[in-house]
């Protein structure tokens, strides 16, 4: 497993570097087919004298992508946290993705290997202040609502493999899920 620390707004001594490796790395022990981590170091001031350090960790699992995030008031208790929170979401990952369903570390590569598409240009004009490009995987309904929850996001664009249609899942209001899907007029 491929892992990389990134710092932003603050600086950090080597020892925390390869503390923060260490603990992520360890990971590869529940699930053997995480290809990169990625951690985030952040400082955020705030006006009380204490400071709040933030550790966020991006898994990339054969194309599945697993965060967490937590904040401490120091930065190896931000990475004990979130390191205990990742050990949780692969576990979860790892009962659902390869035991419940028999899937398998090269099924699920076999499904992230898809090419992306071409994503249409937005004008720079109003309100829109970023755009962004990133592979659409075929996957099921059940899958992509777990892709959301793992990403920790309210709704994620994905490629419904029971018709072959770029689909969105969404969390409604209720907690429940909604699902739309494309209808040519």
């Amino acid at each position: 497993m491929q892992v990389q620390v990134v710092t932003k707004n603050l600086s950090i001594a080597d020892d925390i570097k390869v503390y923060a490796e260490e603990k992520i790395s360890r990971l590869s022990r529940y699930l053997n087919n995480i290809t990169s981590a990625k951690i985030e170091l952040a400082a955020e001031k705030s006006k009380s004298r204490q400071h709040l350090y933030t550790a966020q960790v991006t898994l990339n699992v054969n194309g599945f992508i697993i965060r967490g995030e937590h904040k401490a008031e120091s930065i190896r208790g931000s990475v004990d946290t979130v390191a205990e929170v990742m050990e949780r979401l692969v576990t979860k990952y790892k009962k659902k993705y390869e035991i419940s369903k028999g899937r398998t570390a090269e099924s699920i590569k076999q499904a992230s290997n898809v090419k992306p598409s071409a994503e249409d240009e937005y004008p720079k004009e109003k309100e829109l202040v970023k755009s962004k490009r990133f592979i659409v995987k075929p996957m099921s309904t059940s899958e992509a609502v777990d892709q959301m929850e793992f990403l920790g996001h309210d709704f994620f664009l994905f490629l419904n493999i029971d018709d072959n249609t770029v689909n969105v899942v969404y969390r409604r209001k209720d907690g429940r899920y909604g699902l739309i899907q494309p209808e040519v007029s």
